[in-house]
């Protein structure tokens, strides 16, 4: 009764998926944190923050960016792999 777009989900691609958002968001939540503190230790020292403090919101992005989006994409595509 529904339109059939050719699209299939594979549910170990999903899972998979789940698994590489979380994995992300570790990764995001540890890459924040040393990035905060190399800012605030460059700052205690006299610093003006450094590159980080300069560019904060270019690392911000990526820090967010590649682990939250790049690795369910890929823990999406090895799941379906290994799956078959």
């Amino acid at each position: 009764m529904g339109s059939d777009l050719g699209v299939s989900i594979s549910l170990a691609g999903v899972v998979g998926a789940l698994v590489g958002l979380y994995m992300g968001w570790l990764d995001y939540t540890i890459l924040k944190g040393m990035l905060q503190a190399l800012e605030t230790k460059n700052r205690q020292a006299g610093g003006d923050g450094g590159v980080v403090a300069k560019y904060k919101a270019l690392f911000g992005a990526l820090i967010f960016g590649i682990p939250i989006i790049g690795f369910p994409i890929i823990g999406y595509w090895a799941a379906s792999a290994l799956a078959g």
